[in-house]
């Protein structure tokens, strides 16, 4: 019985598609230009068969526009925004057969964020925020915690899951691993005398988390997706001393795990909404002005209250 289980679980990942993924059309990161007013920072999740993962997983959140449509929220503002994705992969490059163009895994982003932090020392420093999927928001909670010089504006986690994780990774990772160590990115700690897995923890350096999790029951939507989800994230994230300061939650009630990664989803729209509040104290640099105060004299903003849904 658990066997054809995991097997169902697996297939409703984010399957890696068999074409070149499209471009988005928010300007790339360019480290050897000036900073953007905000750096978007995105990492997708796991494929499943009859792709193998994590050989084929591939940065799908930019081909299917959920990039450009999070990039929207900041351009409406008037903000100038730049957007890296990433695969769910350790390397810092690799090719899938399935795949029409080479991705970039977590050791790219490592090295783009520290390629970043002089921008984020300078007058006028970018926010930062990270769109995480899956596997993919593991990624990025573990890239929050090793950086913990570094303030994260906003991080949207949408259905964390640690599904295959030591299994994907633990041979590309043997000997090339870090401390704290990448595989332990889905272990349990004790935060505020409870048990949590490190996924669901928002570190000090993270402003704001957006988090979304996908529907429990049957249901339709508009935005597609299968009718019976059974992949979902049922642990809600905290903070390290168990509070919930900044930190949001949305259940989709009729979007799986696929789904709400879609720009016209029920999840994405309310994760604009709470961005756009967010973002209605931002302000696009003004480089003629010398008395702006430097972000980078901030490294722990509070985060911004938001109305609860």
């Amino acid at each position: 019985m658990r066997a054809p289980l995991l097997l169902l679980l697996v297939l409703l990942t984010a399957c890696a598609p068999r074409f070149t993924p499209q471009a988005p059309r928010t300007p790339p990161l360019n480290l050897a230009g000036p900073p953007p007013d905000v750096v978007i920072l995105s990492v997708s999740g796991r494929c499943g068969p009859p792709c193998q993962a994590p050989r084929d997983n591939v940065d799908y959140l930019s081909g299917r526009g959920t990039l450009d449509a999070l990039a929207g929220v900041f351009t409406a503002r008037g903000l100038s925004v730049q957007a890296s994705g990433y695969a769910s992969h350790p390397a810092g490059q690799f090719r899938s057969p399935f795949i029409g163009a080479d991705q970039r895994g977590y050791a790219a982003l490592q090295a783009d964020l520290t390629a970043i932090k002089p921008w984020l020392r300078g007058p006028h420093p970018p926010r930062l925020v990270l769109l995480g999927h899956s596997q993919g928001a593991v990624w990025l909670h573990h890239l929050t915690r090793v950086n913990p010089d570094v303030t994260f504006d906003v991080q949207i986690d949408l259905d964390a899951i640690c599904v295959g994780w030591r299994g994907d990774f633990q041979a590309l990772l043997r000997g090339h691993d870090q401390t704290p160590s990448l595989l332990e990115a889905c272990d349990l700690i004790q935060v505020n005398g409870a048990r949590r897995n490190i996924k669901d923890v928002v570190w000090p350096n993270v402003t704001v988390n957006l988090e979304v999790q996908s529907k429990r029951y049957p249901a339709r939507s508009a935005s597609g997706g299968l009718p019976v989800n059974y992949l979902f994230d049922l642990s809600g994230n905290t903070r390290l001393d168990g509070t919930r300061q900044g930190l949001q939650l949305f259940v989709s009630s009729r979007e799986d795990h696929s789904a709400v990664t879609t720009p016209r989803s029920d999840a994405f729209a309310w994760v604009s909404a709470r961005l756009t509040q967010v973002v209605q104290v931002w302000t696009p640099a003004q480089p003629s002005r010398s008395d702006q105060p430097s972000r980078s004299d901030q490294p722990s903003r509070p985060a911004q209250p938001l109305a609860q849904p």
